[in-house]
């Protein structure tokens, strides 16, 4: 049978997959918003249930069966699985039934029964769920209407959710209504539930009026060896009124999985990327002659009549922004992942440029929203280099240019050399080969149309220079695998002797830097 599918890359290569089911009376739609932070871990497949949004309904009477067996030639071979509702409920069976094709299963607002029992007191009264199907038989109309009401019915976020409900609006037949209500009624996942072997976790809402939190206790109970979360403040749309919470979720499971598969986990601790440059931004300046001096080279490298808006990825303190918008007919967009940074770029051009904090792995901005990105010795902070370069095509209008300088792995080769002769602790940031960056680029669907290297070496009288220049531009070693605590005297003075062996014929100690300098377009469509 026709089914409405549609799967999106991950935007890292080799990602695991994931799988979205939707809820009664939805369709794939109520998963937009999130599906950029989901595709950072998995590979997504949305999917409409038969009769929903885009699929085709299956004949009168078909029984939860039918609806698996139209689902799983639509499904990969192995995926994570999500479902919210009557979707979690079919991932439930899926997960028992077909146990090699499920790596985990996340729940949303989902219960073992829909409608109370004897034995599963926990569900929907069984007064009103017969009061609200007779309404939908009366008038579907008004019968989605009280739904639509009961989703948002206590949420803190209420109008929030609200909204996001109804642009995800779809007609849909009162026949396929009346179907979905058998599918959920016949469902009975207790058992099921207690088979799995999976990794689960099931997420409720605290004040869901129709998957109750005596649920999220009654599961606490029942199945004590799977994870069990009830979000505050929510409803029974808990991923929309707390899409933070959500995507915390799923980066959870993502890790937990790639520990049974033995997939590598991320090494960089973006949190600690933040604070770090925000705790140095205030004297920043002071200690950025390189930064400098490959700003003002990349700026030969931005053509002339590129397209506005224009975008500083990464604008640190701002250096480069009056240069950018000399060359912008319209404001500049600032953007850095640091909130120190942005503070002291903003003193004096508060009004001149667009100031956003966010990470260039996942930008909240549309599609085709600038025509030129600049941006200088920023994405070496970032380890999914298949995820930034995706956004920076998503968000390039068609034929913009991205103009990017970047450290390769040669970086403070001295520094590394000088600390491997001492212990096998991380001590300097790693950054990336260039066979990984031009992969991820290729991968993005962009275009090189330049790549320049360049050897930059800054020099010292004594090594206290260099440490102090990278403590105060905030470039300390964020890496997994550091050392705890602090470097005692003993320990710097190891160093100090073993970094000797690089002072050049003036009597200077060498930090060497590999600089890339990229150019590459979004191709015109």
């Amino acid at each position: 049978m026709s089914l409405f599918r549609e799967h999106l890359a991950a935007y890292s290569p080799g990602a695991p997959e994931l799988v979205l089911l939707h809820g009664w009376a939805s369709h794939s739609g109520i998963w937009r918003s999130l599906v950029p932070g989901l595709r950072k871990h998995f590979s997504v497949t949305l999917i409409d249930l038969p009769g929903f949004g885009n699929s085709a309904a299956l004949a009168p009477g078909a029984d939860v069966d039918a609806v698996l067996e139209a689902l799983l030639p639509q499904l990969p071979e192995r995926a994570v699985y999500c479902g919210w509702s009557l979707g979690g409920m079919l991932a439930t069976q899926i997960a028992q039934r077909y146990p090699a094709r499920v790596q985990a299963l996340l729940t949303l607002a989902s219960n073992a029964r829909f409608v109370e029992s004897q034995d599963w007191p926990w569900a929907m009264a069984a007064g009103d769920y017969q009061a609200f199907r007779q309404l939908v038989e009366r008038s579907a109309e008004k019968g989605l209407r009280r739904f639509g009401l009961l989703q948002c019915h206590g949420d803190d976020n209420a109008a929030l959710v609200a909204g996001k409900l109804a642009g995800a609006a779809r007609l849909v037949s009162p026949e396929v209504l009346q179907q979905g209500l058998d599918w959920l009624t016949a469902i009975d996942n207790r058992q099921a539930l207690a088979e799995l072997q999976c990794p689960v976790v099931h997420v409720f809402g605290e004040r869901d009026a129709l998957v109750g939190a005596s649920a999220a206790e009654a599961f606490g109970q029942a199945y004590p060896q799977q994870r069990v979360e009830c979000v505050a403040g929510a409803g029974h749309l808990p991923f929309l009124s707390s899409p933070e919470h959500f995507l915390a979720v799923v980066g959870d499971l993502a890790v937990q999985c790639a520990e049974r598969e033995s997939v590598a986990v991320s090494r960089l601790d973006k949190s600690e990327v933040r604070r770090s440059f925000s705790r140095a931004a205030q004297d920043y300046d002071q200690s950025a002659q390189l930064q400098r001096t490959v700003a003002d080279c990349l700026l030969s490298h931005l053509p002339e009549n590129i397209a506005a808006p224009l975008m500083d990825l990464g604008c640190g303190t701002g250096y480069s922004l009056p240069a950018l918008q000399a060359r912008s007919e319209a404001p500049v967009l600032a953007l850095d992942l640091a909130e120190g940074m942005l503070q002291q770029a903003s003193l004096g051009l508060e009004e001149s440029c667009q100031w956003l904090c966010a990470d260039a792995e996942d930008l909240p901005l549309a599609d085709a929203a600038v025509g030129g990105i600049y941006s200088s010795l920023a994405v070496q902070w970032c380890e999914n280099l298949p995820a930034l370069f995706c956004e920076i095509e998503r968000v390039l209008k068609p034929g913009g240019v991205a103009v990017i300088a970047t450290l390769g792995p040669e970086t403070l080769c001295e520094l590394r050399a000088a600390w491997r002769a001492i212990d096998d602790f991380v001590h300097v940031n790693d950054f990336a080969s260039r066979d990984s960056v031009a992969e991820a680029i290729s991968y993005a669907g962009l275009e090189t149309e330049r790549w320049q290297e360049a050897m930059e070496v800054v020099r010292y009288p004594k090594l206290t220079g260099l440490t102090r220049d990278l403590k105060g531009i905030g470039a300390h070693n964020v890496n997994a695998g550091r050392p705890g605590g602090l470097t005692g005297r003993a320990r710097l003075r190891e160093l100090t002797q073993a970094y000797e062996q690089f002072r050049d014929a003036d009597e200077l100690l060498p930090a060497s830097y590999q600089v890339w300098y990229l150019r590459l377009r979004k191709p015109a469509q």
